[in-house]
């Protein structure tokens, strides 16, 4: 899966303009300001149906305009075009065949993106890792995504009816709770037992990782603490359906649950110390790029496919011997996009920046 190029149309600060892509390394240089970071939302877009800088799609309309139009071009699939149309919504097509459910459209272009925002995750709260790593896994099973969509919906529901209890003060179990609680059990467990295994496949991709570009043999970890568990079916379900019934006052009382898959906490560790509080920043920021590259072996290994990758600012906050390593490492991938404003940073890393070598785009 390669990507050939993007035409890129009142996208953000482009008007019109399009960029011509190469298998290995690609370096997206230009001035801070330039719409570097938005060519990558504009992938992005493509590839996920939505950005990963903002939950409105209408924010990327280039300023006084109606709407935007990305369109890529890949060599196993064809053209792929995406559209945003202000109080019209979105529009995907693929070989100008509109693409009826996104949900099927998820994976089929895998994505990784290493952006600013991601300092969040490191730094941020249990639902945000839980997004994140919902986002990871529902690009490598639909099954996983489906089960995902029907809980999301069945739990809005249900803190719809603690709320509705909170405002009558009602503070019981009741038919309506249970009737929910049946159908939302089952869906968790599919949920923790899919997580479950993919952490681990995962831990060892980062694990090795740190290994290969840190000699210094730092145990890394990402911990996944369910909210309920279960060794099997029935006994996760048992105690699904027992701590709900003992937690309903409090739910009642925050207007929400706080048992089940929407409620699992994540944690990243290094040195067995929680990253959130024990790591410098430019620990923070390798720990998280190495996050990034182990899943791109975590898609080869379940799908069979290596994703696209699009890492903004990649260089800042890490240190000579580890950038490096890095630049030396994603010197072999099948396609990576980063961004720079000094070409003079990769140099210094050793890196030859030689006629042939990398494909540099200057915006």
């Amino acid at each position: 899966m390669l990507l050939e190029n993007v035409s890129i149309r009142h996208f953000r600060c482009f008007t019109e303009t399009g960029f011509v892509f190469k298998p290995g390394l690609n370096i997206l240089f230009g001035p801070n300001g330039s719409g570097k970071t938005s060519v990558l939302e504009a992938l992005f877009f493509t590839c996920l149906t939505r950005s990963f800088r903002t939950p409105r799609d209408v924010e990327a309309i280039q300023w006084k305009k109606e709407n935007f139009t990305v369109k890529t071009t890949w060599n196993d699939y064809g053209d792929v075009t995406f559209s945003v149309v202000k109080n019209r919504g979105k529009k995907l097509l693929l070989n100008n065949v509109p693409v009826e459910k996104y949900s099927d459209w998820i994976g089929q272009l895998p994505v990784i993106i290493l952006s600013p925002e991601d300092a969040e995750l490191a730094m941020g709260a249990p639902q945000l890792k839980r997004q994140y790593f919902d986002r990871l896994f529902s690009q490598t099973s639909h099954d996983y995504l489906k089960a995902l969509i029907r809980y999301t919906r069945l739990l809005k529901q249900k803190n719809a009816y603690l709320k509705f209890k909170n405002d009558k003060n009602s503070y019981t179990y009741d038919v309506q709770l249970e009737t929910y609680e049946e159908q939302l059990a089952p869906l968790s467990w599919k949920i923790y037992t899919f997580r479950k295994d993919q952490f681990f496949i995962l831990n060892e991709k980062l694990k090795n990782f740190f290994k290969y570009i840190d000699t210094r043999d730092i145990p890394v970890n990402i911990e996944y603490k369910p909210s309920v568990s279960g060794k099997s079916k029935e006994e996760y379900v048992e105690n699904y359906l027992a701590e709900s019934r003992k937690s309903i006052h409090s739910d009642i009382i925050l207007k929400r649950s706080v048992k089940g898959a929407g409620y699992d906490r994540i944690d990243f560790t290094r040195k067995n110390e929680s990253l959130k509080t024990g790591a410098s920043q430019g620990e923070k920021k390798f720990w998280i790029v190495c996050l990034k590259l182990a899943e791109g072996e975590y898609f080869k290994t379940v799908t069979g496919k290596e994703p696209i990758f699009l890492f903004d600012d990649l260089l800042s906050e890490l240190d000579i011997s580890h950038a490096k390593n890095l630049l030396d490492y994603i010197g072999s991938l099948q396609q990576i996009i980063i961004t720079s404003t000094d070409l003079s940073d990769i140099r210094r890393q050793g890196i030859s920046l030689s006629p042939g070598s990398f494909n540099i785009i200057d915006i």
